[in-house]
């Protein structure tokens, strides 16, 4: 047993849970290459690739798999071993799972092999230290900046299928489900209709926040609150509620289970959540209801023009570059920040900018966070007085005095101190939560009841499970640097968390070459088909309802 009393075998189990996990990936890499052996076996077809039409069958009856599983199996080996060397690689070493290897094709098929090639060689030495999630955005990011042009079409043409489908289920119930819709649209009205809830939830309402968000959602359709603004919404849902006592404090926003707060000792104290506009709980301000809108981010060089690199809608993922400057332009109503980071793209410090472009009047009420890299910052000084964006970018000044003007000894911090919190560490700090900030709990690393300060230093966004994990999972926590988070399990390892990186280093664009269309990805041979296919024939096929579930599955593994 060590000092922390973790025995040396209970430690071994973790080390022997990741040597037998590094072991399986060189199996599949392994098995891969004898699915590829057998394929080859048959003659090559130039019509499918240089696949023979029915080479996948011998797969499928050798195994035993269904034709819908082994053509999905068949058709990643290929393309791993064939167009994706460099993962093939990473799984022979171990280092890389078949999971993060089937994200590296899907969301690369759209590419040509240059660009694939630039993508895998930037993230493949850090694609193991991410969950899947995280992998993805990664790569939506890179091949947005590697092809912006292809990224636009293919978002626009995607828009131009939109369509809204209703089914019923089995049981009775029945399904309205919209796709290929504008993503700002439809962050839009989830955030509205997410706003509302909680108020509602706040003012007493005793239903289930989902069951709320959906009689919202029906609500809007169907035509009920046709003529009412949101707070004649709100007023209709709460109508006969009990009125809430203003000396009470609103209860905390939930994540989306609404698991209940913790009592007795040892219980997660219930400090709001730390919105990234530095708002409390679901956005309120006085106990009164607030829509925040969409949240865009995107770099000042990008709206100046110098470069098209992806922004981004917070809690929706990257979008290209001529879709964050329009949301700009839309929500010059809202709230504006500017966040400028270090060298390696780190926080350095943020504040609000008042001032607006000259010419852009003021629309929407969304957030938008203009995000400003030390590159950037030096050419500041050269726009000539008359540039529309030089009024606002007078206001972005060098830092001052950033020390905690809190009192320590609070419990809650106020707006100022959340939003940098917030900004600084963007998503819940367990290793590979993806949950937001503004969703989480603002934690105090070390227990404000057992002395703990209210300071910058000693403050994190941990989400409802993972703050329960602390208080009750028998894990530690430390922050040995601002927004540097070390967490040792029960078993005795530890896990580093660093800071959210505000600003990625992306590559310029890649002059694309002759589209190579990976095999696995073909539509019309009924192939998995990815999430990142290249563009469609410029006349879209008729809308038409998503086929019905197929009735086999892939192989369990």
């Amino acid at each position: 047993m060590n000092e922390a009393g973790v025995s040396a075998s209970d430690y071994a189990a973790v080390e022997f849970l990741r040597a037998q996990y590094r072991r399986v990936a060189r199996e599949r890499a392994v098995l891969m290459s004898a699915i590829v052996a057998v394929l080859d076996c048959y003659d090559d077809d130039p019509d499918t690739g240089g696949l023979a039409e029915f080479a996948v069958d011998e797969v499928r009856a050798a195994l035993v798999w269904t034709r819908r599983a082994a053509e999905a199996q068949c058709g990643l080996a290929v393309d791993v071993l064939r167009r994706l060397p460099l993962v093939h690689a990473a799984m022979l070493a171990g280092e890389l799972d078949e999971p993060r290897a089937r994200i590296f094709a899907e969301w690369t098929g759209g590419l040509t092999d240059v660009q694939t090639a630039a993508v895998c060689a930037a993230l493949l030495p850090q694609a193991a230290q991410w969950t899947t999630g995280q992998l993805i955005e990664r790569i939506k990011r890179w091949a947005i900046a590697v092809d912006p042009d292809w990224a636009r079409r293919r978002y626009q043409q995607a828009v131009a299928g939109r369509r809204i489908v209703g089914s019923r289920n089995p049981d009775g119930t029945a399904n309205l489900c919209g796709y290929d819709l504008p993503v700002e649209q439809v962050a839009a009205a989830c955030a509205r209709i997410d706003a509302l809830a909680k108020a509602a939830k706040h003012a007493g309402h005793p239903d289930p926040i989902d069951h709320i968000r959906a009689d919202l959602f029906l609500g809007m359709a169907d035509g009920s609150y046709t003529g009412l603004d949101d707070a004649a919404i709100l007023a209709t849902l709460t109508a006969g509620l009990p009125a809430p006592d203003s000396d009470v404090p609103a209860p905390v926003s939930r994540p989306v289970d609404d698991m209940p707060a913790a009592t007795g000792a040892g219980a997660v104290p219930d400090t709001p959540p730390a919105t990234a506009d530095g708002g409390g709980a679901a956005g309120r301000r006085g106990g009164r209801y607030r829509d925040r809108g969409v949240e865009v981010r995107v770099k000042l060089s990008t709206l100046l023009g110098y470069d098209q690199h992806p922004g981004d809608l917070a809690g929706w993922g990257p979008i290209h570059a001529d879709l964050a400057r329009t949301l700009v332009a839309r929500h010059t109503g809202g709230t504006w920040r500017y966040v400028t980071t270090t060298s390696d793209g780190h926080l350095d410090h943020t504040g609000v900018l008042r001032r607006r472009p000259t010419g852009m009047p003021r629309t929407g009420h969304g957030t938008v966070e203009i995000q400003i890299d030390p590159a950037t910052m030096a050419t500041l000084a050269d726009l000539p007085t008359d540039h529309p964006w030089t009024p606002v970018l007078a206001e972005i000044t060098p830092p001052a005095d950033t020390s905690n003007t809190d009192d320590p000894r609070r419990r809650s911090p106020r707006a100022g101190l959340r939003r940098l919190v917030g900004l600084r560490n963007r998503t819940c700090v367990f290793p590979g939560c993806r949950i937001p900030a503004r969703h989480s709990d603002l934690d105090h690393t070390h227990d404000h009841a057992h002395g703990g300060p209210t300071v910058e230093a000693n403050l994190g966004p941990v989400c409802r499970h993972d703050h329960r994990v602390k208080h009750h999972g028998g894990w530690r926590l430390h922050q040995p640097r601002p927004g540097h988070f070390t967490w040792t399990s029960p078993l005795g390892h530890t896990y580093q968390v660093p800071p959210s990186v505000i600003i990625e280093a992306l590559p310029d664009p890649i002059d694309p070459r002759p589209h190579h269309d990976p095999l696995w990805t073909r539509s019309d041979h009924g192939w998995q088909t990815s999430h990142l296919l290249p563009p469609p024939p410029p006349t879209p096929e008729p809308a038409r309802p998503p086929p019905p579930p197929p009735d086999d599955d892939l192989p369990p593994f």
